[in-house]
């Protein structure tokens, strides 16, 4: 690793949390070099979505996505197996209805939320667990 790599590293580490999000804030959304350009667009889409939200919430940042393409990820979660990444055995035991989308996934008790929620949660990001309602979050809780 070059010493600049090492620099940036330290850096990152080392800053407050307001200047690394003023950092993150700038950072360029239309790079186009980064190798997982030649993934399918719905898995690009999961791992902007669940990653960047990842690194946002952390630090305070608050973004709205498209919600096409929150859809989009959480639809490809869905049919996805766990072993994979996904939340395909999961959501065949609930159904996950959005409240600010029209989508509806799944099969037994309902899950309720923000579709941006249901994403996260189903992608193991249980910090979203509280954004969500009904009778299937007790399957979602223990499994995440």
């Amino acid at each position: 690793m070059g010493s600049d790599a090492k620099r940036g590293i330290w850096r990152m580490a080392h800053a407050e949390r307001a200047a690394l999000a003023d950092d993150l804030a700038r950072l360029d959304a239309g790079q186009r070099d980064a190798p997982s350009l030649w993934a399918p667009l719905d898995s690009r889409l999961v791992e902007e979505v669940v990653h960047g939200e990842d690194i946002r919430r952390a630090v305070g940042l608050v973004r709205a996505y498209p919600q096409e393409a929150v859809v989009r990820a959480l639809r490809l979660q869905a049919r996805t197996p766990a072993s994979f990444g996904g939340a395909k055995e999961l959501v065949a035991r609930v159904r996950l209805a959005a409240t600010d989308a029209d989508l509806s996934i799944g099969e037994g008790p309902d899950v309720t939320g923000p579709v941006l929620s249901l994403l996260l949660v189903v992608s193991g990001r249980r910090a979203a667990l509280g954004e969500l309602d009904g009778p299937g979050l007790s399957v979602l809780a223990a499994s995440s």
